[in-house]
C-alpha cells in the first residue's frame, strides 16, 4: 500500500499531464496566501512559455500584479525618464560648446595683422590708425560699417571694402582721393577729385598746372572734406562724365578748361588753344576718343587754334579761327 504522500504526488502528476491548467500559490512573509493566478497556455506550447506574463512588482513580503493600464503608465514613465536624460545630455553639450566658443574668441580670434591695399601716398600705418583697428581687437567685433565711418573723417581716403582672414588678419581695400581739377569761388581756389570732393583750399587765383579748371558751375556751398554743392545736379553729372573719361583716356593734362554753363553746349579748351564742342553729356566716351584723334591730326597740321566740334563723334568738324 502506497504512502499518502506518494499517492498525492502521483495524483498531482496525473492532473498536470492534461496540460490545461496550472496553479501558482504565493505567500507573504506572514505565511498567508495573497493571490492565486490561473494562466492559460496554448495547446501546442512546449517547455518554453510562449506567452507574456503581466509585470510583477515586489513589495515588502508580497508580489503585486499590475493591470494593463498600470503597465502602460509604467512604460510611459520610463519613456519620459529616457527623454529627460537625452535633453540633459544635449543641454550639457550645448553649454560645453558655448564655453569652447567663448574661450576661442578670447584667446585665438584676436587681431594681429592688418594689410592695406591701394595706398599710394599714405602709409599703411596711417590708414590703419585712421580706421580704428588696434592689435588684440576681437576679430568678430570688426565691421566694415564702423571702419568706413572712421575713415570718413579723412577725406583723402576712399574706403572700398574689408576682408577677414580668420583667425587674426584683416585686409583693408582703399583708394586715395586725388585732386584732378580746380575751381575758383569767392576769390579762393579749390581743388576737386573726380567725385566732386573738395580736396584743398588755396588763397590764390593762380591756376595749378596740368589740371583743368572747371567753369560755369552754379556753386551753392564749398567746404574742404565735403562734396561740392551746386544748384544743378545735372551739372555735376556732366562734370563726372567728362573728368572721368579724360582720366580713363589719359588726356586730362591736355585740357585747360571744362565749361559746364550750358548743358546742351558743353565745351573744353585745350592747352594749345583749340575750343572743343561736346554738345550734351551723352556718348562722352566716343566724344573724348574723337577729340584725342582729331587734336593729334590738327597738331600735325600745325593748327593751334580754332573750333573742333565732336558733338557727333563719327562726324567731327573743324573750323579755323576767323
Amino acid at each position: 500500500m502506497k504512502k499518502p504522500e506518494e499517492q498525492a504526488r502521483e495524483e498531482l502528476d496525473q492532473f498536470e499531464a492534461y496540460g490545461e491548467y496550472s496553479y501558482a500559490y504565493r505567500h507573504g512573509t506572514d505565511g498567508k496566501k495573497h493571490r492565486n493566478r490561473r494562466a492559460e497556455q496554448p495547446e501546442d506550447a512546449d517547455d518554453t512559455e510562449a506567452y507574456s506574463q503581466p509585470m510583477e512588482e515586489e513589495y515588502e513580503g508580497e508580489t503585486a500584479y499590475l493591470s494593463p493600464e498600470e503597465e502602460l503608465e509604467a512604460a510611459r514613465e520610463k519613456a519620459r525618464k529616457r527623454s529627460r536624460s537625452v535633453v540633459n545630455r544635449l543641454i550639457f553639450l550645448l553649454v560645453l560648446s558655448v564655453g569652447a566658443i567663448i574661450l576661442l574668441q578670447g584667446m585665438v580670434f584676436r587681431l594681429k595683422t592688418v594689410y592695406v591695399i591701394g595706398n599710394v601716398n599714405r602709409t599703411a600705418q596711417e590708414v590703419t590708425a585712421a580706421s580704428g583697428l588696434v592689435k588684440g581687437l576681437n576679430i568678430f567685433s570688426i565691421s566694415s560699417e564702423e571702419i568706413e565711418k572712421n575713415l570718413s573723417s579723412d577725406h583723402t581716403i576712399h574706403f572700398l571694402g574689408m576682408q577677414k582672414d580668420y583667425p587674426s588678419t584683416v585686409y583693408l581695400y582703399i583708394a586715395e582721393r586725388e585732386a584732378v581739377a580746380s575751381i575758383q569761388w569767392l576769390g579762393l581756389l579749390y581743388t576737386l577729385d573726380n567725385a566732386g570732393m573738395v580736396m584743398e583750399e588755396y588763397n590764390t587765383m593762380s591756376l595749378p598746372p596740368n589740371m583743368p579748371s572747371v567753369t560755369g558751375l552754379q556753386v551753392t556751398s564749398i567746404h574742404v572734406g565735403q562734396k561740392l554743392e551746386t544748384r544743378s545736379a545735372e551739372q555735376l553729372n556732366a562734370y563726372f562724365d567728362i573728368i572721368g573719361e579724360l582720366g580713363l583716356q589719359y588726356y586730362r593734362n591736355q585740357i585747360q578748361e571744362i565749361n559746364l554753363s550750358d548743358l546742351d553746349n558743353l565745351y573744353l579748351l585745350t592747352n594749345t588753344g583749340i575750343s572743343v564742342r561736346l554738345g550734351n553729356r551723352q556718348y562722352m566716351r566716343a566724344k573724348i576718343g574723337a577729340l584725342r584723334t582729331d587734336i593729334a591730326y590738327l597738331q600735325q597740321l600745325g593748327k593751334t587754334s580754332g573750333i573742333l566740334d565732336v558733338s557727333i563723334p563719327e562726324d567731327a568738324k573743324y573750323r579755323p579761327e576767323s
